[in-house]
């Protein structure tokens, strides 16, 4: 009988670690049973799950975690459950109070705490410190969220830094942006979900110091701030912005731009950026941390104190094409470190240490 692992993961919206388990869960081997239990909706990602079994818990707010620590218990048991593996703040910290003693847990950090959950609720800080263990295993999606936990709570056990991977249709030749060539404008693109951590509102700012120079940029994205990023656009007069809703196929639509920008205040890992990058599109980044991990430095960057510095980041790559081209090359083979088969051979090693 094959071994069950089951995954806990907040909801199956479009988001990084939503893609990502949908994703390996589709090139994973057959080594193992697999069953998914969502928080709650969205569950925009459902129709991709490939998994034995998938559960919701229902959980409708603080008031009931209790409620879904019970389901998830049922669950456990119901499906005799060999090792857990949970994504994200919550699914962690419910799978830890939910989980037998027996059943060993692996946790995927996905952003630097510190700033995605222990600002925004001190509760939360304390909550991680009571429930995390040293039988437990991290998993950091980056050296640089690595480092912030450990500052923030302390490594206790075990722990790996896995980077997220971009998809193989990333790194087809069908999809790769061609070489680039001299032009009048430069075309940007942002992928991500409309959110604060994403400061689409500096890029807006941004996009108000270049719109009489020819440079433009399409936001791909849904989410909260919708409302007011179209009002932003309109009160700025930015005609060079538009905002063109979520796409399922990105992959097919990179190459028609001549770079890709990011202005998040924070990142994990950032699986847009990989993904442009596997494409071949140069990135012109936040200075961040991660970023620059991720990259390995093969891109520019702009500080986030300053939409000027940013601006002129861009006017640099529009009148450089040979930057750009540099920039292509340079991030396409720092891409290969980020493909799908590096990052499930890793997981299933890790998974080997606690399953026969």
């Amino acid at each position: 009988m094959k071994a069950t692992v089951l995954h806990i993961i907040e909801s199956l919206a479009v988001g990084g670690a939503e893609v990502l388990l949908t994703e390996s869960l589709k090139g994973i081997s057959g080594r193992y049973r697999h069953v998914v239990v969502y928080m709650r909706p969205p569950v925009t990602l459902l129709p991709e799950v490939k998994a034995d079994k998938v559960y919701c818990l229902g959980y409708s707010g603080k008031r009931s975690i209790l409620l879904s620590v019970y389901r998830l218990r049922k669950i456990i048991n119901k499906e005799r459950v060999a090792l857990i593996h949970a994504h994200h703040y919550w699914p962690a910290n419910i799978a830890r109070l939910a989980k037998p003693a027996s059943v060993p847990l692996v946790f995927s950090v996905h952003n630097p705490l510190s700033q995605d959950a222990f600002t925004l609720n001190r509760l939360s800080f304390y909550m991680e410190k009571l429930t995390y263990r040293s039988r437990h295993h991290a998993i950091f999606v980056s050296a640089a969220v690595g480092k912030d936990y450990n500052e923030s709570i302390g490594i206790k056990g075990n722990a790996t830094v896995l980077y997220n991977f971009a998809a193989d249709r990333f790194y087809s030749a069908r999809y790769a942006k061609p070489v680039a060539q001299p032009g009048k404008g430069l075309r940007m693109v942002a992928v991500g979900t409309l959110k604060r951590q994403k400061n689409y509102q500096f890029l807006l700012n941004v996009m108000a110091l270049v719109k009489q120079r020819e440079v433009y940029l399409d936001i791909i994205g849904d989410g909260p701030m919708m409302e007011e990023l179209q009002a932003s656009i309109k009160e700025k007069g930015l005609k060079n912005v538009k905002l063109k809703g979520s796409c399922n196929k990105v992959h097919e639509i990179l190459h028609n731009y001549d770079a890709f920008i990011l202005a998040s205040a924070y990142e994990g890992f950032g699986i847009a950026m990989a993904e442009a990058m596997a494409i071949g599109l140069p990135c012109i980044l936040s200075d961040i941390e991660v970023h620059r991990e991720v990259t390995g430095g093969n891109a520019l960057f702009f500080n986030l104190n300053s939409p000027e510095d940013c601006a002129a980041e861009i006017m640099e790559l529009k009148e450089n094409p040979e930057l750009r081209m540099n920039l292509s090359v340079a991030g396409k083979k720092r891409a290969m470190a980020f493909q799908q088969q590096n990052y499930l051979s890793q997981l299933e090693t890790l998974y080997k240490l606690y399953l026969p």
